[in-house]
């Protein structure tokens, strides 16, 4: 897995000061669809 971007980072600390769950959903959601991405590239250059 590759290291997180620091958009990344920044997505899980918004994710910790929110208070609303929605919101905190969506900020780990983000970060979780980009390390899915990241992923997938890695994985298709290993091929």
């Amino acid at each position: 897995m590759a290291k997180l971007s620091e958009e990344s980072k920044e997505h899980l600390e918004a994710a910790l000061e929110e208070e609303h769950p929605s919101e905190k959903d969506f900020h780990i959601r983000q970060v979780l669809q980009a390390c899915s991405i990241d992923d997938l590239l890695e994985e298709s250059k290993a091929k």
